[in-house]
């Protein structure tokens, strides 16, 4: 029921949240509620189904908690560090990948499981390159999921780079990246040649970089990384429609 999930139960939570109504015992034990089988994976490998809904929401309401933490800082460390395990595996094994469903609304659990890497990245306890470079593998491998984002995913996964970037993440190291990025595409192409899986692929990649690059431009003006894309962007239009 999308009036009930989205305009009752989740801005519930975040209310509680956002009043402080809750001790740190209760924070953890929501938290290790939505993290278990039960929630975040939830029927994990189902395909259209409504056990999505389940999943996205949990990813939401522990976002809230991470933010809240930022604040409170009642988690620790290792804490965290599960959290990281934990939302890491399920964005990498989640595949219903629709956005908006006709008459139950947003499933969207790309986007929240975005929005949960976004908290991560950002989170002041969250300083290590590895920790970084699992983040930066997690969202690659989204674009690369049996799907076709068409409801603002790429957006939403833009704001993990940006969080990573604000933590000091090197620019000569996401050059890289997007580099393996168009690298895994050329593998698919090499593969499958003009197939439904390479379009599909290319979709995905070719907007996200598009947002990639406008939204480091809004932040950052011209850069290095921004040339990279771009003759990346110009490289796939040439081989396709040349």
């Amino acid at each position: 029921d999308p009036v009930l999930r989205d305009n009752l139960i989740y801005p519930t939570f975040i209310r509680i949240f956002n009043e402080n109504l809750l001790t740190f015992e209760q924070y953890w034990s929501i938290l290790e509620i939505c993290l278990d089988e039960n929630h975040l994976f939830y029927k994990i490998g189902e395909l259209n189904t409504d056990s999505v809904f389940t999943r996205s929401f949990s990813s939401l309401v522990i976002t809230g908690i991470l933010i809240k933490d930022s604040e409170l800082n009642f988690l620790t460390l290792q804490n965290l560090e599960c959290v990281m395990n934990r939302a890491i595996i399920y964005m990498n094994v989640e595949l219903d990948t629709r956005g908006y469903v006709e008459k139950k609304g947003w499933a969207h659990s790309i986007a929240h499981g975005a929005d949960l890497l976004a908290s991560l990245a950002s989170h002041p306890k969250i300083i290590e390159e590895l920790q970084f470079s699992k983040i930066l593998h997690t969202v690659q491998q989204c674009l690369f999921k049996d799907a076709t984002y068409i409801d603002d995913e790429d957006e939403r996964l833009i704001f993990v780079i940006e969080a990573l970037l604000e933590k000091g993440q090197s620019e000569k190291e996401l050059e890289q990246w997007v580099l393996q990025i168009f690298n895994s595409l050329d593998l698919i192409f090499e593969k499958e040649g003009f197939s439904n899986k390479f379009f599909q692929t290319k979709f995905n990649v070719a907007n996200f970089i598009k947002t990639f690059y406008f939204r480091i431009g809004f932040k950052y003006g011209d850069c290095r990384i921004r040339e990279l894309m771009a003759e990346k962007l110009k490289d796939l239009h040439h081989r396709v429609y040349a």
